[in-house]
């Protein structure tokens, strides 16, 4: 877990729907939290993570997609952070997944 006084790297947010996400992008580390497709506001256990990617999810959301072993957490995007999303988690966490379909 980053030291709490250590700013990210990035910061991005969205309330889309009812929904909220969020990813923190640290020098090598990234939290995110999520209530899409849950019943509260979940922390996305990212040591369980094996790999990511980012898809299309509506004309104005993209998801990022934290897929563990057991199941997937999803996080909603503005599609205008995609790309700055994508630098970002490709730094932190290396190159995505393929598309899930």
């Amino acid at each position: 877990m980053p030291d709490p006084s250590v700013s990210p790297t990035l910061d991005l947010q969205l309330t889309w729907r009812g929904t909220f996400g969020r990813i923190r992008v640290y020098d090598e580390t990234v939290r995110a939290e999520t209530s899409f497709e849950r019943d509260g506001l979940t922390q996305v256990p990212m040591d369980r993570v094996i790999g990511w990617r980012i898809e299309p999810c509506d004309f104005d959301a993209v998801c990022v997609e934290f897929v563990c072993a057991d199941e997937t957490f999803r996080v909603l995007l503005d599609t205008g952070d995609e790309q700055v999303a994508r630098l970002g988690l490709e730094r932190a966490l290396g190159a995505p997944l393929p598309p899930a379909s």
